[in-house]
C-alpha cells in the first residue's frame, strides 16, 4: 500500500526507477501534497481559493490574527491541529504543532458553513467528478475537524475510522448547490498539482457558499471505507471494478511509456533487474 511518508516518495521512484508500474500518483505529486504550504501556492496560483496564511519556522511570530487555525506543514489526519480563538493561546497551539513539524502552517479560520471532500478519478483520458463526502460539524461544539474526529482507538487499541457512519459522513446529493463551485475547484487543483488516476481534495464552505481550499489526500487504499471508493460505490461503480479499471489502466499507461524497455519474453530473465535503466 504504501501508506507511509517514504513509500508515498522514496519507494514510488523506486518503483519508477526499476520500470514497475504502480496504482496512483507520482512520487513528485505524492511529496507536494505532503507539503501544505507548498500546495496551497500551487493551487493558488491556479485560481483557487485559499485561506490567508503565513508558514512558521521555530521561533517565528504569527501575525495573523485569531481565529486562525495552526496545524503542523506535513503532518496528516490533523494531528496537532488548534484552532486559536485568542492570541494567548498561541503559544501552546504553536507547541503542539511544531511537536510534529520542523515548519508550521498558520490559516485564517473560514467561518463555518460546510466542510466536504471532492474526488476525481481519470477514465479514458477524462476527469470523472464524484460525489462530495460531508462531514458534521458544528459552528460552536466542533468547528473544525481534529484527529479525534479521524482516527479512532477501539477497547483493544485498535486504529479504526471515526467518521465512517452516517451520523458523522455522508454523500451528497448531486443537485446540492455546493456541487457545481467544489468541483470546479476541485478540477483545477487536480489539474495544477499534476495528478494522475485520482485526487481527493477538502474544501470548507462558508456561510456565503465560497468553497476554499483546505487539503490535498492524493492516497487511495482501495479498501471498503476509503473515501474513494465510497464515492465511486455512490457513483454506481463497485470498489472491484474500480480497481481493475485503475490497475489495467495503470499497466496500460506503463506499456505506452518511452522508459518501459521492449523485452524479448524468450531471453527475458524476470530476476536480472534492468540496471541499464538505473
Amino acid at each position: 500500500h504504501l501508506f507511509c511518508v517514504a513509500g508515498m516518495t522514496n519507494y514510488r521512484a523506486l518503483l519508477d526507477l526499476l520500470n514497475i508500474p504502480y496504482l496512483g500518483n507520482r512520487p513528485f505529486q505524492m511529496a507536494l501534497a505532503a507539503d501544505k504550504a507548498k500546495t496551497r501556492t500551487m493551487v493558488q496560483a491556479a485560481g483557487v481559493r485559499v485561506p490567508l496564511g503565513e508558514l512558521l519556522r521555530p521561533g517565528d511570530r504569527p501575525t495573523l490574527t485569531p481565529p486562525v487555525v495552526v496545524k503542523p506543514n506535513n503532518a496528516d489526519n490533523s494531528d496537532g491541529l488548534t484552532l486559536v480563538t485568542d492570541v494567548a493561546d498561541y503559544p501552546a497551539a504553536l507547541a503542539l504543532a511544531f511537536s510534529c513539524s520542523d515548519l508550521v502552517l498558520v490559516e485564517a479560520y473560514v467561518p463555518l458553513g460546510r466542510e466536504v471532500r471532492c474526488g476525481i478519478v481519470v477514465q479514458g483520458g477524462e476527469l470523472r467528478l464524484l460525489p462530495l463526502e460531508e462531514y458534521r460539524l458544528d459552528p460552536v461544539t466542533t468547528p473544525v475537524r481534529t484527529s479525534a474526529d479521524k482516527l479512532k482507538r477501539d477497547d483493544d487499541q485498535h486504529l479504526a475510522f471515526a467518521a465512517k457512519d452516517a451520523t458523522r459522513s455522508w454523500i451528497v446529493a448531486l443537485d446540492d448547490p455546493a456541487v457545481p463551485a467544489v468541483w470546479e475547484a476541485a478540477r483545477l487543483c487536480h489539474t495544477a498539482l499534476g495528478c494522475t488516476q485520482y485526487s481527493l481534495f477538502d474544501f470548507r464552505i462558508d456561510p456565503q457558499g465560497r468553497a476554499w481550499f483546505l487539503e490535498a489526500g492524493l492516497y487511495c487504499s482501495f479498501s471498503p471505507k476509503s473515501v474513494l471508493v465510497a464515492m465511486m460505490a455512490a457513483a454506481g461503480t463497485p470498489l472491484s471494478t474500480f480497481f481493475s479499471t485503475a490497475a489495467h489502466a495503470a499497466v496500460q499507461a506503463h506499456a505506452r511509456s518511452p522508459l518501459t524497455p521492449s523485452v524479448n519474453p524468450s531471453t527475458h530473465n524476470p530476476h536480472q533487474l534492468p540496471l541499464g535503466n538505473l
